[in-house]
């Protein structure tokens, strides 16, 4: 049966990650990330989100990647998180930026250890390749990885090229599959004045 759908969206979202962490759903907070950089090239990529909040969907990245180079000339964002075994879907637009350099330096700790070395990888080898279209040699990212390794057998601090991305949804659309004989239902919650939302349905 479809759930009916009121309150804050962000919560809704939040709860329905829980639902599918519950499940036993492998990276259930895993979102694909959506952006175009300023001659309109879209861009498509999963990224793990870590906060989701009345603020926002919060993910880290590196510095320069092609999702900031993108942001940095189009802040507008789009993103979708699946759950098939569930029926569920969430598409969110909206604008994405960068947050201050103290939430990053809260988070850096929390990460996994291979995550926290990969920061460093790009730390290493992405400052000489900022264009896009770049090549990396064959073998250099093990290398930067077991290097980081041996120079922080410990936690590493955080890296300066690590940030802490916020998307700032306008609009969310919740998906729910339907069954053999009902249709599955979308609604659709839009922020209006006084940044409150307003949801109804549409067209699945």
């Amino acid at each position: 049966m479809r759930e009916a759908l009121t309150g804050d969206p962000l919560d809704v979202l939040a709860r329905w990650v829980a639902d599918a962490a519950s499940a036993g759903l492998p990276l259930p907070s895993t979102m694909t990330l959506a952006t175009a950089d300023a001659g309109g090239v879209p861009h498509a990529r999963t990224v793990l989100v870590t906060a989701i909040n009345p603020g926002g969907v919060s993910f880290h990245s590196s510095v320069p990647t092609t999702k900031t180079r993108d942001l940095a000339a189009n802040p507008r964002a789009s993103a979708v998180f699946h759950w098939p075994a569930l029926g569920r879907q969430v598409v969110l637009q909206g604008t994405a930026a960068q947050l201050d350099p103290a939430t990053s330096q809260a988070a850096f700790p929390t990460r996994p250890r291979q995550l926290q070395l990969l920061a460093w990888v790009y730390e290493a080898l992405a400052p000489g390749l900022a264009a896009p279209g770049y090549e990396v040699e064959p073998g250099a990212v093990e290398h930067a990885f077991d290097d980081a390794a041996d120079h922080h057998p410990g936690t590493p601090p955080m890296p300066p090229s690590w940030t802490t991305i916020r998307l700032v949804p306008e609009q969310i659309d919740f998906w729910q599959a339907g069954a053999e004989l009902s249709p599955p239902g979308k609604t659709r919650f839009v922020i209006g004045d006084g940044h409150t939302w307003r949801c109804f349905p549409v067209l699945p």
